[in-house]
């Protein structure tokens, strides 16, 4: 059945998984570390059968650097000297950090220390030279015990590690065939989620999860950010298909020197304010950039036009990542003097440079500014030029290039340069102004070598310009791999439009049409947005972007403001709970022209607006800092948290702007080609495959013309062939392969009905939604079904018209949406809660891990929310069944207190009233008076009371435990915790952690408890911190 998403195996594969089928999985991995140590026939990793624990770890990587720092060292490293080594790598507290250091400056990783004869020395632990060669050591551990971090978590062991110079770069987690690289994700999020992966092993770069027959990799990262749709598979080079040998990847990624590249060259560091991470390259994304800088390497500057060729990269597919790499290494090349990124426009290069600064990983360290610069006029950019040692990447506009090298002044630049040229598409085909400077720039700089990144190449212009195609993905390949996702469009029928338009009436690029001129198609465009936001936007989840343009050469920008105008209108009728923050966003006019007054005026009223919803105090001054604040604001990175719901443009954002939390397009335009492919494609960024499983498109104007625009736009730029032909084809041929590749979305009717088959089967397996099903293997499989159905759900939910136009709303008609899934409500509320959530539990407890961390978020038809006058009734009911000893009654009163404390999603509410019916259950909180008040507000009392005084017995008892007695009071070790932020390490800023300890340090070897006493002082230490940092995640998880 589909819906247990089986995949279609060969015989060959076949053949093979039956002799894996009953290896086990110790065996599998002996294979795994064999094979690793001579890839190819050739020796490759060193394995260390000897280490099994952290400490011969460290110990491991002591040898290795003392042994790369031989000119440095006069003896080896002292314990006081190692100390502080141990101390800088188990503080590295993220991956980004990790990878900063591993990274260092300029290439090259060290540690600063002092030495016991007082010299300050650095200590080179990585060299990017030495990448394959020089003192580089590479080494396999496997089955390293880890102790406990977090209290009442077990013990762990790894399955295998990859060190490069002794330290942990490369985890693998193995399972045996018949199971899931999935099984093998969840394991490593619970090992991050448990602080395992810090102290030596705080450098890990890259996560593996590996079965005989699937395998699939990704950054290390925090727990927040953890998120398996961006765990990927490699694939070949050839055809873009996956690889699922273990063997072939093995050959592929994880020989020498490739596992060092992958987790050096081809990593990213992510410094984007608030959201910091690692990324490490797609295989896409390595190929284009292997193929582009050997063109590089092998091109001589001296002779030829330069042209070395385009790569066509989907949008959304991650371009900037790829340039910036391909910028980055070839600024190393010996033949190369400077790297120059052109954009096609000013308000590009902005974007472009904070974008390229962000990945810069120089800029990250203190005193060094990186190596990315824009420029902020010409003289800035012939000065970045005719610095002769200046190897750093400049990001400037071709429109800027194009004015400097058309001087009178310009003199011709000896230096070898590399144009790496964003958005390629723009500069070429149609004799437009871009094109024109970029000849211009070419003339003026014959020995320059050029490169065009692109989306949405120009056939065959594109290749006239920049020479043939070095690498393709195209947007059939990236929602196959999961990289973006599909879309789900809609053509809505507003006003009467004439019959058998031309397409000169149709391309609003030309001609005025009856769209641009109507009051109604306003209205009921803007009717429509607000009649389906909650289904769009997942109840608010997510935002949007609605795009205008008008035609017969006439501004855009009133259409822009009447519609802000409308949204404003709609606002002040419409309660609190429904109003929509909107803005927008359009150039101001510098041109002299006819609109630019009213242009400005509009642009001016708009910004006042926005400082009134925001609290800013952006001006006609300001239009950058207005604009890239709003652009914050639409991408949730805003410092203040405060977001906006919609942003009316013009053409700005529809390019360059990456925004996961934008999942809506509302068109009131023409597009077509590549430009309908750009701006769609702001709608299809990766973020929860669950809450987005697509991007929203909704087009107003031309429904069947449009349609057919869409389908042909989307045939085109799936097929790698459009590069050196073009086919016609049919429409009805166009639209099957569209949605049978997944760019479009399924009809309503094949959702509903795979939804359908789901709840039938969650039906068999829970006795028609009553209970859990006992066993095991049948609780599992109505986990996979529930994670389906899931995924279903939330796709039928933002549909707003099923096949035949009837309207469909999950929140407006919930009773006819029931209907059409085929389960009622109470039918849902249960399976959803109840049931749900014992399953949850049963995992987390088979597992042995937090609840917390069971991947299983239930979508809801309707809000379930718990009924806390009930609640109320229950745990008085409780308390008073307690009181008088009827413990048999107060069990099932219990058990209908979970039952309805399961509809809530927020997992902390859950865990804080479950712990207050515990210790009411467990007579360790007794209520003044009996019975117990059933009011909401005195039980949220009395709960705050039991919360209290069960931190307060937490720290009392950590006091007396680590021998605090004479060094801190228990209320003054609440207050410190106070300030503390779930699992950061926040509170020894101003040293506090450590003077208790100091104040400890003549006491503990007398009062503490027996385990804690015999510790020698440095553990002593080690381990308080540790121990600090567990209460206070205890106690701020019920806060």
């Amino acid at each position: 059945m589909c819906w247990f998403g089986s995949r279609r195996i060969d015989k060959g594969r076949k053949t093979k998984m039956s002799e894996y089928k009953n290896k086990s999985e110790l065996a599998f991995e002996k294979e795994v570390i064999e094979y690793l140590t001579h890839i190819g026939g050739v020796k490759q990793w060193e394995y260390l059968e000897e280490i099994k624990t952290t400490e011969q770890l460290w110990d491991n990587f002591k040898t290795i650097l003392e042994q790369n720092n031989r000119a440095r060292l006069q003896e080896p490293l002292t314990v006081t000297e190692f100390n502080q080594v141990k101390k800088i790598i188990s503080n590295i507290d993220t991956p980004y950090h990790a990878g900063q250091f591993l990274y260092g400056v300029n290439g090259v990783s060290e540690i600063e220390i002092d030495l016991d004869s007082g010299q300050h020395v650095f200590l080179t632990v990585f060299d990017q030279a030495q990448v394959g060669g020089g003192n580089t050591v590479y080494q396999i551990v496997n089955q390293i015990e880890r102790p406990k971090i977090v209290d009442g978590k077990p013990n762990r062991r790894f399955d295998v590690t990859l060190l490069i110079n002794g330290l942990p770069i490369i985890q693998i987690e193995l399972k045996k065939a018949m199971h899931s690289t999935n099984e093998a994700l969840n394991q490593m999020k619970q090992y991050i989620s448990e602080k395992q992966y810090t102290g030596i092993f705080s450098t890990l770069q890259i996560l593996i999860a590996m079965t005989p027959f699937d395998i699939r990799y990704m950054a290390n990262t925090t727990l927040k950010s953890f998120n398996k749709a961006f765990a990927f598979n490699w694939q070949n080079e050839e055809d873009a298909k996956p690889v699922y040998s273990w063997k072939t990847f093995a050959d592929k990624v994880l020989s020498i020197p490739m596992a060092h590249d992958l987790a050096t060259r081809y990593m990213v560091l992510d410094g984007t304010k608030n959201k910091e991470s690692i990324k490490v390259m797609r295989p896409y994304q390595v190929y284009a950039t292997k193929r582009v800088l050997d063109k590089v390497r092998k091109h001589d500057f001296r002779y030829g036009e330069g042209k070395l060729g385009y790569v066509w990269h989907t949008t959304g597919s991650g371009k900037t990542i790829t340039s910036f790499k391909t910028a980055w290494l070839a600024s190393r090349l010996p033949n190369v003097d400077k790297v120059i990124f052109l954009v096609d426009r000013i308000a590009l290069t902005n974007q472009t440079a904070d974008a390229y600064r962000a990945y810069d990983p120089v800029a990250g360290f203190e005193g060094k500014t990186g190596v990315v610069s824009d420029t902020a006029n010409i003289s800035d950019l012939h000065r970045k030029l005719t610095i002769k040692s200046d190897k750093n990447i400049i990001v400037t506009s071709i429109q800027k290039m194009s004015r400097y090298v058309s001087k009178q002044s310009f003199k011709p630049l000896d230096d070898n340069i590399l144009f790496i040229v964003d958005e390629a598409h723009r500069s070429t085909g149609d004799g437009s102004e871009d094109q024109g400077m970029l000849e211009t720039i070419r003339k003026k700089i014959p020995n320059g070598a050029w490169i065009g990144y692109t989306g949405t190449p120009k056939f065959p212009e594109t290749r006239e310009i920049f020479g043939d195609l070095l690498h393709a993905y195209t947007i059939k390949e990236a929602i196959a791999d999961k990289n973006v996702l599909g879309f789900n469009v809609e053509f809505k029928e507003t006003i009467k439009a004439p019959e058998n338009p031309t397409e000169e009436d149709i391309d609003d690029n030309i001609k005025s049409s009856v769209y641009d001129t109507s009051h109604e198609h306003v209205e009921l465009v803007v009717k429509d947005i607000f009649d389906n936001w909650k289904s769009r936007s997942n109840n608010g989840k997510y935002n949007a972007l609605l795009t205008v343009h008008v035609g017969g050469n006439r501004a855009s920008t009133p259409r822009a403001m009447e519609y802000f105008d409308k949204f404003q209108e709609e606002n002040k009728v419409r309660p609190e709970n429904q109003r929509l923050k909107v803005a927008v966003s359009f150039s101001m006019d510098t041109s002299n022209g006819n609109n630019q007054l009213e242009t400005n005026n509009n642009l001016h009223r708009a910004i006042k607006e926005y400082n009134k919803l925001f609290s800013t105090t952006f001006d006609m001054t300001t239009v950058k800092q207005y604009t890239d604040d709003l652009a914050r604001r639409l991408n949730k990175t805003a410092d203040d948290g405060k977001y906006l719901d919609l942003v009316i443009v013009v053409d700005q954002l529809l390019t360059g702007f990456d925004a996961p939390e934008l999942n809506t397009l509302y068109v009131d335009r023409t597009l077509k080609g590549g430009n309908l492919i750009q701006a769609y494609s702001r709608t299809n960024r990766m973020h929860n495959l669950v809450e987005k499983p697509w991007g929203n498109v909704i087009n107003y104007r031309w429904p069947v013309q449009n349609e057919f625009a869409m389908n042909e736009a989307f045939y085109v730029y799936s097929n790698r062939a459009s590069a050196n032909v073009q086919t016609q084809i049919d429409i009805t041929e166009m639209k099957d392969g569209n949605e049978e590749y997944g760019i479009i979305s399924k009809p309503f009717s094949e959702v509903l009905s795979e939804l359908q088959d789901v709840i039938h089967v969650l039906s068999e397996l829970t006795d028609g939604f009553s209970s859990t099903p006992p066993g095991e293997k049948d609780q599992d499989k109505v986990f996979e079904n529930l994670n389906i159905y899931n995924q279903l759900l939330s796709k039928l939910k933002q549909y707003t018209e099923d096949d035949e136009g009837n309207v469909i709303s999950a929140y407006d008609d919930p009773e006819n949406f029931y209907e059409k899934i085929g389960i009622s409500q109470d039918q849902e509320v249960m399976l959803t809660t109840t049931i749900a959530d014992k399953i949850k539990e049963n995992r987390a407890e088979r597992d042995n891990i937090d609840i917390s961390q069971v991947n299983l978020e239930m979508v809801h038809i309707h809000d379930v929310t718990i009924n806390y006058d009930y609640l109320t009734e229950l745990i008085a009911q409780m308390a008073d069944e307690v009181h008088d000893d009827k413990m048999e009654k107060a069990a099932q009163t219990k058990e209908e207190i979970h039952n309805e404390l399961a509809k809530s999603d927020n997992e902390k509410e859950k865990y804080k009233i479950r712990n207050f019916v515990e210790r009411i259950y467990k007579k360790e909180f007794v209520f003044d008076k009996y019975p117990a008040p059933r009011s909401v507000e005195l039980i949220n009392r009395a709960m705050d009371l039991s919360q209290k005084e069960s931190n307060l017995k937490l720290v009392t008892d950590f006091v007396r435990k680590w021998g605090l007695d004479n060094s801190i009071r228990p209320k003054e070790l609440e207050k410190l915790i106070d300030k503390h932020h779930y699992g950061k390490e926040d509170l020894d800023n101003q040293n506090e952690i450590t003077d208790i300890m100091i104040k400890a340090k003549d006491d503990y070897k007398e009062i503490a408890t027996y385990e804690i006493k015999v510790l020698p002082w440095i553990k002593y230490r080690k381990e308080f911190r540790k121990a600090v940092y567990i209460l206070a995640d205890e106690i701020k998880k019920m806060d």
